[in-house]
């Protein structure tokens, strides 16, 4: 009975949520009543196995089973309904925001890992779900790349995402996906509810902004430091100085601000937001190409032996780090070099920008800023400094800061897609018929003509693999405006140095 499985919920909350046994009588009347039962559970139940329990999934699914078949909930309402049943159990976000504030004041850590383990536990993020994702690393001689597959993100058109920034404020609410007032909502077919969302405010140089964690997870402790307000994404001095004042107050996380700019911005771009987390990626682990001449001895400068154009900048000295920063950020806003398809404006269409990237090692702050441009042409009409057509099988999106900094996050239809092209020269299918049925496959030329090209039994999937690796080196490569051939260095040098820093 369905009365059962809230019980169980109960003593689950009261182990992992920090339901206070004092509310439990109140909380189990307000959710039988949502549910339309009666009456409490008084059977015997396996305490300890609740209590002992890391995810609620097995909870959550038979909660989910007895809501449909005891009809309280069609398919269509039980998923949302069970997620406002979880944030029923999960303490009010003034009581969250006090045990993370109580926490952060012995240990920053803790404090951050207790709002983690929370969202873990009350499946707003379903880390099951999450460890299902395929992941690996490239086998290159140097600057690896971290390549994923996740099964839960859905995949989006740029042209979409561009558009963002046109939709007039006060017509949707929530705003957005990243609003503070997603946290309780119930959901709509239009907007995923967020019950058991809580959020963290924070004071970032005086002004409001919240901390939550991504449901996504695409890398440890992977969260989302959002405004206040909706309002747009913009690279400025107020910009780099909020990732420095966070770092300041979470050293254990890197932060960085995906570029304002569609194509080589973030996936929403009318909300101004960050993102953070306790990992290092490949770029942070690149090594320099030379040294930068810095006027300020405050500051080193350098630009970074890796595969798009980025420099690295390191000081004990905050002030002295955001001058140098800026001063690369507005001059590369300016540049201009047409024989290598940078033109940074056309009228007043903004076309260059910036991914900058700050974590702090001691106290020694360093900083990570990616040159971008989004201008397209005939050619390249999705992009030049992006994925290019014959990569977009694989990846056809935005890169944002977190595949800028070498971790791939590929679209899900991969799993499939791959490897049913596996067994197709695995097994000597007949391709047009395949192509026929499974119409999605078509857009694999480039691979059919690298697998094309080996031996009767060679390894296909170990092939495929390659293939995916080399394909997001090229992508990276693509989204360098100065290229690593001789023409593109000495550019890159060049402007470097003119900077003046």
């Amino acid at each position: 009975m369905l009365n059962e499985t809230i019980e169980k919920l109960l003593v689950y909350a009261n182990a992992h949520l920090g339901l206070d046994e004092e509310d439990i009588t109140y909380t189990r009347n307000v959710i039988l009543e949502l549910c339309h039962a009666d009456r409490p559970f008084l059977g015997e139940m396996n305490i300890s196995e609740l209590r002992g329990l890391k995810v609620p999934d097995q909870l959550i699914l038979e909660l989910r089973t007895k809501l449909i078949s005891e009809n309280i909930k069609s398919e269509a309402e039980v998923d949302n309904f069970i997620i406002r049943l979880m944030g029923i159990l999960t303490p009010k976000p003034s009581e969250v925001s006090a045990k993370f504030r109580q926490l952060y004041k012995a240990n920053r850590s803790k404090a951050t890992d207790y709002l983690y383990d929370l969202q873990v536990k009350n499946n707003y993020i379903q880390k099951t779900a999450v460890e299902q994702n395929i992941h690996w690393v490239s086998k290159f001689d140097k600057n690896n790349i971290e390549i994923t597959i996740n099964l839960s993100k859905p995949e989006k058109d740029n042209k979409d995402i561009a558009k963002l920034k046109e939709i007039p404020v006060g017509e949707k609410y929530p705003a957005c996906l990243l609003c503070k007032e997603n946290v309780g909502y119930a959901g709509n077919s239009n907007h995923p509810a967020r019950g058991n969302l809580r959020i963290i405010p924070l004071k970032l140089d005086q002004e409001q902004w919240f901390l939550q964690y991504s449901p996504y997870v695409y890398y440890d402790r992977h969260c989302i430091v959002f405004e206040s307000v909706h309002e747009p994404m913009t690279i400025s001095h107020r910009t780099v100085g909020k990732l420095l004042a966070f770092v300041d107050q979470f050293p254990h996380f890197f932060i960085g601000s995906n570029s304002d700019l569609p194509i080589v911005g973030g996936s929403i771009l009318d909300h101004e937001h960050f993102q953070g987390g306790q990992y290092e990626f490949p770029l942070m682990k690149a090594k320099d190409l030379y040294t930068v001449r810095s006027r300020n001895p405050l500051v080193k400068v350098s630009v970074l032996d890796w595969y798009n154009s980025t420099f690295h900048l390191v000081s004990a000295n905050k002030g002295a780090l955001l001058d140098a920063a800026m001063k690369i950020v507005e001059g590369w806003k300016g540049y201009e070099n047409k024989e290598l398809d940078i033109i940074p404006k056309t009228g007043e269409v903004m076309h260059s920008t910036v991914t900058p990237i700050v974590r702090k090692v001691g106290r020694y702050y360093h900083m990570y800023i990616i040159l971008r441009n989004n201008r397209t042409n005939e050619q390249y009409p999705d992009g030049i400094f992006h994925a290019h057509p014959k990569h977009h099988a694989i990846k056809k999106e935005g890169i944002g800061l977190i595949e800028a900094m070498g971790r791939f996050i590929l679209p899900a239809r991969l799993k499939r897609q791959l490897h049913i092209i596996q067994a197709l020269y695995d097994n000597k299918l007949d391709r047009a018929k395949l192509l026929e049925e499974q119409t999605d496959l078509a857009i694999f030329t480039d691979l059919y003509e690298t697998l094309d090209r080996l031996p009767d039994g060679a390894n296909y999937d170990h092939a495929i693999t390659e293939y995916v690796n080399i394909t997001c080196r090229e992508i990276l490569e693509a989204t360098g405006v100065f290229k690593t051939d001789e023409m593109g260095k000495a550019a890159f040098k060049q402007f470097a140095e003119s900077l003046k820093l």
